[in-house]
């Protein structure tokens, strides 16, 4: 309101105070008051409207272009291709950190050479194989005429292998020069496999792979014969057939003594390294004699030959078996753990 205009329109009744205002000039001021306040108040209410308004349009605004900044940084990112090196991690330490599989392997190579830069050949290799490192083994491997060509025949036959399966099987030094061949397993494609290299070292530091491709049986020299442990273990076991003489036996071992019953025509021992799980008991004692005695101690040989250089693999807490290659073939031997934590023959062991 201006004040020197008010002042001016309301001097009449400065001039007359003990009056009461005239009825005409109280209604024409007291709608002059109403339409001002009228006036102010729709001022102030579509200041209200306006600025809730001017927020919201800035907020949109900010959001929107901060979506569209991220989705096309998002976008950017998607359509990054990330290369694969095909290029063997150098770091020795690092590879055996993220595979138990190859610390394993390292520890068993080193203690059977006495060298480390053996023990690292032998995993560098396997990781070339899963990255596919063609440089690598070209330049580590021996080929025969070609590595251009044969690089790729050697991972054709190693794809798809698991390098968190390798389990060392056997080693066997060369007497000819410095030379070790090491047996391995591995599943390569979901199948278990069991194959062979060979490591040549010289003292000048020189370490040279050779990778045959065939299909491996290995040499296998009295992998059936009892040693220390499991001669006493089992002389003690054929007096009263006490599970307890076998409790630090492993699989392999049981297995071993199985085959050694079966040879001495042995048939109540035989017959007591069979499991006694209740559910997987398949015929009774008096019946095994029906079966027992059929074969001879040659065939037995020529059947059980390779279970003694095999590899247990356990599928459950209570099952498992051993893998292994003769001339014959690959064959499995089912192992089954009794209540007692006693490893026992499967009744059909033959897989």
């Amino acid at each position: 309101m201006n004040n020197q205009n008010d002042e001016t329109w309301l001097e009449p009744l400065k001039n007359r105070p003990n009056l009461e205002p005239n009825q005409s000039f109280a209604k024409e001021l007291k709608q002059t008051i109403k339409e001002r306040h009228s006036v102010q108040r729709r001022n102030y209410l579509w200041l209200k409207l306006w600025i809730p308004l001017t927020v919201a349009v800035m907020l949109f605004t900010v959001t929107t272009v901060s979506y569209l900044t991220d989705n096309q940084e998002q976008g950017q990112k998607q359509v990054e291709i990330v290369e694969t090196t095909h290029v063997v991690n150098p770091d020795i330490d690092a590879l055996l950190a993220e595979n138990p599989a190859y610390q394993q392997l390292f520890t068993s190579v080193v203690k059977a050479t006495g060298i480390e830069d053996v023990g690292e050949l032998v995993i560098q290799f396997f990781e070339a194989l899963h990255v596919k490192d063609k440089e690598f083994l070209k330049n580590n491997v021996f080929f025969v005429a070609n590595p251009e060509k044969e690089v790729d025949v050697l991972l054709n036959f190693y794809e798809g292998i698991d390098v968190r399966s390798l389990e060392v099987n056997t080693f066997k030094e060369s007497r000819a020069e410095p030379s070790v061949e090491i047996v391995f397993s591995y599943k390569q494609n979901n199948e278990e496999m069991l194959h062979h290299i060979h490591v040549n070292y010289w003292e000048e530091g020189q370490v040279e792979i050779y990778a045959p491709l065939d299909d491996y049986v290995p040499e296998i020299q009295d992998d059936l014969e009892l040693n220390e442990q499991e001669r006493a273990a089992y002389d003690a076991f054929i007096v009263d057939h006490n599970p307890q003489s076998l409790l630090e036996m492993g699989p392999i071992s049981i297995a071993k003594m199985y085959y050694q019953a079966n040879v001495d025509g042995d048939q109540d021992t035989s017959y007591a390294l069979y499991t006694t799980r209740e559910d997987r008991i398949m015929w009774s004692k008096e019946e095994d004699k029906e079966y027992f005695g059929s074969g001879t101690p040659e065939g037995l040989e020529e059947a059980y030959r390779g279970l003694g250089a095999g590899t247990f693999h356990q599928l459950s807490e209570i099952e498992g078996y051993i893998s292994f290659r003769n001339h014959n073939g690959d064959y499995g031997f089912q192992m089954i753990k009794d209540e007692n934590g006693v490893w026992k023959v499967a009744f059909t062991p033959f897989q």
